[in-house]
């Protein structure tokens, strides 16, 4: 072998590992480029979603906060017949869904009372005393 062939040879090695290595880097940086556009396309889809969840949760709050809730229960004619417990309960969570000064123990007393006065009424009509009736009804609960 003569020098010329040894030269002929190793350039010829040379360039093809440095292309081989070269296409290798290039395949790697193509699949990194498909990963990142994927990557972005899904955050841009959670982005989406997150925002539509939001909006709904918005609406539904909005829908839960709304005075025409309201309408039925402290109407003047229910009022009249079934009394007002019922239209401060409403208006108790009404408040407490929209942030403002209700806290949820609050409606809970107000709650608490109803079922209270319903259960007095409940043992008068079955004519069981009331003391008696309530001790059991509280270890129900």
């Amino acid at each position: 072998m003569t020098i010329i062939q040894a030269i002929a040879i190793g350039l010829l090695g040379g360039t093809l590992g440095t292309t081989g290595v070269f296409i290798w880097i290039e395949s790697k940086s193509k699949q990194m480029e498909i990963i990142t556009k994927n990557q972005s396309e899904t955050i841009n889809t959670l982005a989406t979603i997150q925002g539509d969840i939001s909006k709904g949760q918005i609406d539904i709050q909005k829908n839960l906060t709304a005075p025409d809730l309201l309408a039925v229960s402290c109407s003047a004619e229910y009022l009249e017949t079934k009394g007002d417990l019922l239209c401060r309960e409403m208006f108790c969570r009404l408040q407490t869904r929209e942030g403002a000064a209700a806290s949820q123990a609050e409606c809970e007393e107000l709650s608490n009372l109803a079922n209270t006065l319903k259960l007095i009424q409940e043992c008068t009509a079955s004519k069981i005393e009331i003391k008696t009736c309530l001790d059991y009804l509280d270890t129900r609960k």
